[in-house]
């Protein structure tokens, strides 16, 4: 059964709730960024080394791996400055009692992202343009490619954190356990199932696009939502948010007719009258 929303002033008791577990820190996060770098740099080196000839009239055909080379570069950068979990600990409640500091904190980490692409990007296009160095035209693609494909992947992100807000601008919070996870897909998608009653196998969308479960989700989370309609997930302590449906929506279809006037209406205003994720 459900618990009492936290935002409704009411606690679930406490030995219903998960319990903390510890997360990596800035320190972690600092590590692998590193790691990331002394792995990327140098391949990025090598390959811009091997394009250099393709400039020329002779050993044009290293410019093939080279390009490979480079385009595989940009792409795990990409991947790993826009998509992966939170690093270090989140500035907001993660007990349901707050439904505006998730969705601001995640804006703000997704924007930040975005950002230094763009500062990494523009120069990589502007700056052997405007000093017409022909062996610096190598960066111009590799600029091009990462603002190209950067902004490819992080529209998708925010679409799912627009959604998030949304539905968290008409539900409230209640805890939800236990979790089973099904499976994990691609760019944040994964199956879960939300406590041992009736409720929906639902696919959820995590605006982060992790390809790992938050931490302790199996615990259980805090559900902002109607089952048959979908909702927001918020996982305790680590504080990723999650937006969902139920997986087979056609199944629902019965379900979400038959209920009440009002909750069909709070889910058209929480984006969630029709299927989107």
């Amino acid at each position: 059964m459900p618990e009492p929303s936290a935002a409704s002033g009411e606690e679930p008791p406490t030995d219903e709730r998960p319990e903390a577990e510890e997360r990596p820190g800035a320190d972690a996060g600092r590590r692998s960024r590193l790691w990331w770098a002394a792995w990327l740099v140098p391949g990025y080196a090598i390959s811009y080394g091997l394009v250099l000839p393709a400039l020329g009239d002779r050993f044009w055909w290293l410019g093939i791996p080279g390009m490979v080379g480079l385009a595989c570069v940009v792409l795990i950068a990409l991947n790993v400055l826009l998509e992966g979990p939170f690093r270090g600990a989140v500035p907001y409640a993660t007990d349901g009692t707050d439904r505006r500091g998730p969705v601001r904190h995640h804006c703000k980490v997704l924007v930040g992202r975005y950002l230094l692409l763009v500062a990494v990007g523009v120069p990589m296009v502007v700056v052997p343009l405007a000093v017409d160095v022909r062996y610096l035209y190598p960066f111009v693609g590799t600029g091009l490619m990462a603002l190209l494909l950067g902004t490819r992947f992080w529209l998708p992100q925010i679409l799912a954190l627009r959604k998030c807000a949304r539905v968290l601008k008409v539900y409230d919070f209640e805890f939800r356990s236990p979790v089973k996870k099904s499976n994990l897909r691609g760019n944040g998608v994964r199956s879960l199932t939300l406590g041992a009653g009736d409720s929906p196998r639902m696919s959820a969308r995590e605006p982060l696009c992790s390809d790992r479960w938050p931490r302790g989700i199996e615990h259980g989370v805090w559900f902002a939502g109607d089952d048959p309609f979908g909702g927001v997930l918020l996982v305790p302590d680590t504080g990723e948010l999650m937006c969902m449906q139920p997986e087979n929506w056609a199944a629902q279809d019965k379900a979400r007719r038959q209920a009440a006037h009002k909750r069909r209406e709070r889910a058209r205003q929480a984006g969630l009258a029709r299927k989107s994720i």
